[in-house]
């Protein structure tokens, strides 16, 4: 009897499993995130004293334009001028399947683009490698929603050794519904500074995106800003 129960138990369980599996495959079935088509990347600041992170939320609709841009983390200068860069983006849209129409049983799924929430990062590094830097800290200013993924580690990456100016690259982020980023690809490119923006990338961590209820796959778009560092020699000052 104890066997009978213990099979038991095991194949109810496989059938959650399965069963959560089916849900959750057909609720990202269903929805495809926005993705990024084009845009310039914004302007580093050089005249800042140090280093800043800027979350933001973009409000993207169903024809790819940005009609809002919701501020979560700031840091000023950083904040402006990425703000600035992504209210120009465009984006192909998001798509959802479309609910089968009654009168037309077995009619096959349907996508319609809809508006939808991308969460674009800016980490800019601050102009040294190695010692403290001025510059006001970062601020959480806002809450994101609960259909963009928000992040809970970042990592900012390191300048590479043989780099001998600044540079700004794009990676976009795929992140997946434990919040782990498993594939992150640089967009907009400025070797050498690609390796470590996407090893930078693939070791944040995020508070997945949910939409109706249920955690989905999405994208997420992060500029990192590499700045020249400034180096100083004791007793001849900055060079």
């Amino acid at each position: 009897m104890h066997f009978v129960r213990c099979a038991r138990q095991v194949i109810v369980y496989a059938a959650f499993v399965v069963a959560y599996i089916a849900i959750v495959a057909l609720a990202q079935a269903r929805f495809v995130p926005a993705h990024y088509r084009d845009g310039a990347l914004p302007q580093i600041p050089f005249q800042a004293l140090g280093g800043g992170e800027v979350f933001l939320e973009l409000t993207v609709t169903s024809t790819g334009g940005v009609s809002a841009v919701r501020i979560l983390r700031a840091t000023p200068p950083f904040t402006e001028t990425l703000s600035q860069a992504v209210r120009g983006w465009r984006f192909v849209p998001a798509e959802e399947e479309m609910e089968p129409e009654a009168a037309r049983p077995g009619a096959p799924a349907l996508q319609r683009a809809v508006d939808s929430r991308v969460l674009v990062a800016g980490l800019f590094r601050p102009p040294t490698l190695n010692t403290p830097t001025l510059g006001e800290p970062p601020a959480d200013v806002a809450l994101a929603s609960d259909e963009t993924p928000f992040p809970l580690t970042t990592v900012m990456p390191a300048y590479p050794p043989l780099a001998r100016d600044s540079g700004t690259v794009l990676v976009e982020a795929h992140v997946d519904l434990r919040g782990d980023v498993v594939e992150a690809v640089a967009i907009r490119s400025a070797p050498p500074f690609d390796a470590p923006a996407i090893d930078a990338a693939r070791r944040w961590k995020f508070r997945p995106a949910r939409l109706h209820g249920r955690s989905i796959d999405t994208l997420t778009y992060i500029v990192f800003a590499f700045r020249q560092p400034v180096t100083v020699v004791q007793g001849r000052g900055s060079e």
